[in-house]
């Protein structure tokens, strides 16, 4: 792996660990909110889950 290729891998793995930090308090607060909020952050979860998952597919494709 060439250095730009370590610093891509780097800079996508910093993005995943911003997008679960920023996630998972919110995570843990989903019991203490209505239906509809808990409704609306699932699809939320859904999202930022679907993000990490791109990204990280794209740092394993780098790293191959």
């Amino acid at each position: 792996m060439d250095d730009m290729d370590r610093e891509l891998t780097s800079l996508l793995c910093t993005k995943i660990d911003m997008l679960m930090e920023d996630h998972s308090a919110f995570a843990l607060t989903v019991g203490s909110q209505s239906d509809g909020e808990q409704k609306a952050a699932a699809d939320e979860l859904a999202e930022a889950s679907t993000k990490i998952s791109k990204l990280v597919a794209a740092a394993q494709s780098i790293a191959e």
